[in-house]
């Protein structure tokens, strides 16, 4: 992975017995028209369908915290009892300038002080375009320890680097499984993957066959992880939304 550099975090986690479910969403305005409590419920089932995948395996959420979607599924897997882990595209004060509210900045410190573990990137912001890439290798970041992704979207292509449309694309070209819940009502919970010909619909029952085959687990089984450098370009179906083939 290129881009900002990690620090604060050790390999703890990353090597331990455990489900790690990566997160991607919208920030609130992305999110202005949607139901918030059918879309907690919607996380609600999203994680007990990761848990159950696994029963006896601790269940780790990876969340970069932006405002919206990314708290949201936080806070729900907290609350659940899962471990949070927490990958910040900045410094952890430096990233709180992000959040123009006392009360959004309380919530920010409070769910970094759940977290099982805090992973700082290096990011700048000395232009637009640096900000944006320390936003993408925050994703990247998310992706490459995640074993399956939890991405409330609109289906829509990003609308700037690192967004959320630019996640999901590299997940599933890095051969994720993404339980994408709809930005929009009524959130529909799907589970969509990669194959040969392109992006398809599977059912949620077949995740506990995908999960053991998503590159942060085999990494941790000592085989090779998914190539960031060479998956960053668009995952199939690259305009508007992934163009299922089934």
């Amino acid at each position: 992975m290129t881009g900002p550099q990690p620090s604060g975090g050790d390999d703890t986690i990353a090597h331990s017995d455990a489900i790690r479910a990566g997160v991607t969403g919208h920030r609130p305005a992305g999110l202005a028209g949607a139901d918030l409590d059918l879309l907690r419920q919607r996380v609600r089932e999203a994680l007990a369908v990761i848990a159950d995948s696994a029963p006896s395996t601790p269940l780790v959420v990876i969340s970069p915290l932006a405002e919206g979607a990314d708290r949201l599924i936080a806070r729900e897997a907290v609350d659940a009892g899962h471990l949070l882990d927490c990958v910040l595209p900045f410094p952890r004060d430096d990233y709180a300038t992000d959040f123009a509210s006392a009360a959004t900045r309380s919530e920010y410190y409070a769910l970094l002080g759940s977290a099982v573990q805090i992973t700082e990137l290096h990011g700048s912001r000395a232009t637009p375009e640096v900000t944006d890439a320390a936003y993408m290798a925050a994703g990247e970041h998310v992706v490459e320890h995640a074993d399956v992704m939890i991405a409330i979207w609109d289906g829509a292509e990003a609308r700037g680097s690192g967004g959320t449309g630019d996640v999901v694309r590299l997940a599933l070209a890095c051969s994720l499984p993404v339980l994408w819940i709809a930005a929009t009502q009524p959130h529909d919970l799907r589970l969509i993957t990669r194959n040969g010909t392109g992006v398809v619909e599977q059912s949620i029952a077949m995740l506990s066959a995908l999960v053991g085959h998503a590159p942060a687990t085999n990494r941790r089984r000592g085989t090779a992880p998914c190539d960031l450098s060479s998956s960053a370009q668009r995952a199939p179906g690259s305009e508007g939304s992934p163009g299922f083939d089934a």
